[in-house]
C-alpha cells in the first residue's frame, strides 16, 4: 500500500487565481470608497465634506443610499411636544369676576431645569408623553371634531364632548377606538395639569385651559439650513376644563417640585379669556 506524498494531501486548497484576486481587491475598493462617501454625507459640515462637494455628494447618496432613522428603529420620533398651560381662579359660576394667569411653557421650563442634569426624574418628560399622545389623537380627528374640542367644558360633564364626537364619527371602529383614547389621555393631562396649576398658582385654582403643541423635525436634506429648535410649533387648543381634585400626597408632590408664580401675575378676565361653553 504506497503513502500519499507529504506534499499532497485531500484537504489542500489550490492557490487563488490572479483574476478572482483583481476581483477582490476591486470589490474592496468600492466598498471602502462608498464607506466613506457615506460616512462624508452623514457628518457635521467640515473641511473634507467641503473639499468632495457637497452637490457630489448628494447626487451620488440621493435616492438610493439615502440614510433614514428608520434604518435603525421601527418608530422613530419624528417631532417634539410640549405643552401651555393657564389658570382661572375665582368661581366657575361667576367666570367673569374671576382672575386669570399668563400662559405658561410647562415644557420650555423643565427642559431648563433639566438641561445639565445626567439623570433627571422621569416627572419632568411627563407633559411630552402626555402631549404626544393627546396630539396623536386630535390628528386623527375631521375639522369638526377638533372645533368641538376647543369648547369649554366645566359646567358639562367630559362626557358630553365625548359624546358629541361620537355622534361625529365617521371612521367606524377606528374612529371610535380613537375617541375613547383621546377621552382616556384628556383626563391624565387634565388631572396632571389640575394639579401642576395648584401648584403654581395656588389652590385656589378652579379651571385650566391648556394648549398642546408639535414640531416635526426637518427633513435630512435641509439639515443644515434649517434647526429642529427654529422650527415653530402647530397647536391644538383645548377649551376651559374644571380642575380635578388630588390627593393631598399627590398635591404635596407637585407642591415639591413646581415653581410658584410671583403674586402679581393674576390678572382680571377679559371677553378673550371667558369661559364659552361648549363651544
Amino acid at each position: 500500500m504506497s503513502t500519499p506524498s507529504p506534499d499532497i494531501t485531500r484537504h489542500r486548497t489550490e492557490a487563488t487565481g490572479a483574476g478572482r484576486r483583481s476581483v477582490v481587491w476591486l470589490l474592496t475598493a468600492v466598498a471602502l470608497v462608498h464607506s466613506v462617501l457615506v460616512m462624508l454625507w452623514v457628518m457635521p459640515d467640515n473641511p473634507t465634506r467641503q473639499a468632495v462637494g457637497e452637490q457630489r455628494l448628494q447626487k451620488y447618496i440621493t435616492p438610493y443610499f439615502e440614510q433614514s432613522w428608520s434604518v435603525f428603529a421601527p418608530v422613530p420620533r419624528r417631532g417634539g411636544e410640549n405643552v401651555v398651560v393657564r389658570a382661572f381662579v375665582g368661581d366657575v359660576d361667576k367666570p367673569q369676576d374671576g382672575k386669570v394667569s399668563p400662559w405658561f411653557d410647562i415644557t420650555a421650563d423643565e427642559d431648563q431645569r433639566i438641561k445639565y442634569l445626567v439623570n433627571p426624574s422621569r416627572i419632568h418628560s411627563a407633559t411630552r408623553r402626555l402631549g404626544g399622545n393627546i396630539n396623536a389623537a386630535m390628528a386623527k380627528f375631521s375639522s369638526q371634531q377638533k372645533l368641538l374640542v376647543r369648547g369649554s367644558y366645566v359646567q358639562e360633564s367630559p362626557r358630553t364632548l365625548v359624546e358629541r364626537l361620537k355622534q361625529l364619527n365617521r371612521s367606524g371602529l377606528a374612529g371610535a377606538a380613537n375617541i375613547d383614547a383621546f377621552a382616556t389621555n384628556q383626563e391624565m393631562v387634565t388631572r396632571f395639569l389640575s394639579m401642576y396649576a395648584r401648584a403654581r398658582w395656588g389652590q385656589d385654582v378652579t379651571m385650566i385651559q391648556f394648549r398642546v403643541g408639535h414640531r416635526t423635525v426637518p427633513n435630512f436634506s435641509v439639515r443644515h439650513e434649517q434647526k429642529f429648535l427654529d422650527v415653530p410649533y402647530t397647536y391644538y387648543v383645548f377649551g376651559w376644563r374644571k380642575v380635578i381634585g388630588a390627593s393631598a400626597d399627590a398635591q404635596r408632590a407637585f407642591d415639591g417640585y413646581v415653581r410658584r408664580a410671583p403674586a402679581t401675575q393674576l390678572r382680571p378676565v377679559d371677553e378673550e379669556s371667558t369661559p364659552q361653553e361648549g363651544r
